[in-house]
C-alpha cells in the first residue's frame, strides 16, 4: 500500500515539479501517494501544517523558521526540507513603456524611484506575498540599495501572489514583489514594468523547498527519500528544454483539470529552460541538503525583529542554524 502524503502549494511557477511528478505518477513510480493541494496564500500553508490539514507543503525559509516557532499559534517541528527553486522572484513598478523608459534612462535609482513615486497620489503601496518571506526581505534590500527608506517612503501590503494582478488592474497596488510567473505577467499585461530580479539582490538564493512535517516523517520513516526522489525526478524534466511546452501546458491548465491556472504565456517565459528570458528560477534536480542557505535570511529576520539575538534554541536543534 502507498504513503499518503498531503503537500500544500501555491499557484506559483515553482511548484511545478510536485505537479508534474504528480501528472506523470512519478510518486506512484516510487510507491508514495501525494495529493497536491492548491490553497489561496501562505497563511492558509502555515496553518495547514500547524492545525494538521497537511502533511508537507512547499515554502521558503522565512515562513517555515516562523512556524516552527509557534508563530501559527502553536510550535510544531519543521526542519529544512529538499531544496526546489532559486532566484526567480521579480520586483515590478506600476507603468508601461513611459515609465519604464524613464526609470532605465536615469541612472540614479534613488532619484528614479522618487520621479516614479511623484506620478501617483500616494505613498507607492507595494504587495509582498506574506510577512515572513523571501519577497518582504528582497524588496527590503532593494528598497534600501536605492536608498528609499521602506517604512517612510512605501506602504507594505500582503496579498496572496495570484491576487496581484487584478490589485494592480484596480490601482490598490502600486507594485509588488512575487514569484513567478505573476512579475512577468504584469509586464505582459502592460501593468507594470520589472526593475528588479532577486538574483540580482542576492545571487543564487534559495527560494522554495519542500518540507514535510517531521511527526509525518517519523510515522513514515522510509518514504521520505522516496518523495524527493520523485521530485527531483520530476524537477530534471521542467528543467529539459524539449519539456517546456509540456510543463507550460501543465501549469496553465485549470484547477479542475489538475493544473495551476498559471497565465500560458507569462510562463512560457519563466521557466528555466527558457532560452533568453532573464531572472528565470532555477531548480535543484538532485537530493541535496539546504543547510547552508538561510544564513542571509536569519541575518535579515534578526534585523527586522522578527528573531531574537542570540537565536531561539529550536533553530540550532531543528537543523536552521
Amino acid at each position: 500500500m502507498s504513503t499518503s502524503c498531503r503537500i500544500g502549494l501555491l499557484q506559483l511557477a515553482d511548484s511545478a515539479p510536485v505537479i508534474v511528478a504528480h501528472a506523470l505518477n512519478l510518486f506512484s513510480k516510487y510507491g508514495v501517494a501525494v495529493e497536491p493541494v492548491i490553497v489561496p496564500s501562505w497563511a492558509n500553508i502555515a496553518d495547514g501544517l500547524v492545525w494538521n490539514g497537511l502533511d508537507g507543503s512547499i515554502m521558503f525559509a522565512p515562513l517555515a523558521i516562523m512556524t516552527a516557532l509557534g508563530q501559527r499559534g502553536r510550535a510544531i517541528a519543521l526542519r529544512p526540507g529538499l531544496p526546489l527553486s532559486r532566484e526567480g522572484n521579480k520586483i515590478v513598478l506600476r507603468g508601461q513603456h513611459a515609465e519604464q523608459e524613464q526609470w532605465h534612462s536615469e541612472c540614479d535609482k534613488h532619484r528614479a524611484f522618487q520621479h516614479w513615486a511623484a506620478t501617483l497620489d500616494r505613498k507607492p503601496r507595494l504587495a509582498v506575498v506574506h510577512l515572513y518571506s523571501t519577497h518582504y526581505l528582497i524588496l527590503t534590500r532593494f528598497l534600501k540599495s536605492i536608498s528609499i527608506c521602506r517604512d517612510t517612503e512605501t506602504e507594505i501590503v500582503i496579498m496572496p501572489p495570484a491576487n496581484m494582478i487584478e490589485a494592480l488592474a484596480a490601482g490598490e497596488i502600486d507594485g509588488f514583489c512575487a514569484g513567478p510567473p505573476w512579475g512577468a505577467d504584469a509586464a505582459l499585461k502592460h501593468l507594470a514594468f520589472p526593475v528588479a530580479g532577486s538574483a540580482s539582490i542576492v545571487p543564487g538564493h534559495l527560494e522554495k523547498m519542500l518540507i514535510l512535517k517531521e511527526t509525518w516523517k517519523a510515522e513514515n520513516p522510509d518514504a521520505t527519500h522516496r518523495i524527493y526522489n520523485a521530485v527531483c525526478d520530476a524537477a530534471k524534466i521542467c528543467t529539459a528544454p524539449e519539456q517546456t511546452a509540456y510543463v507550460t501546458d501543465l501549469l496553465s491548465a485549470p484547477l479542475t483539470a489538475h493544473g495551476l491556472g498559471l497565465p500560458v504565456e507569462a510562463v512560457a517565459t519563466v521557466m528555466p529552460a527558457a532560452p533568453t528570458a532573464p531572472d528565470t528560477m532555477i531548480f535543484d534536480t538532485t537530493p541535496r541538503s539546504a543547510d547552508s542557505s538561510f544564513g542571509w535570511m536569519i541575518q535579515d529576520m534578526q534585523t527586522e525583529g522578527w528573531l531574537t539575538r542570540p537565536l531561539p534554541d529550536a533553530l540550532s536543534t531543528l537543523g536552521w542554524v
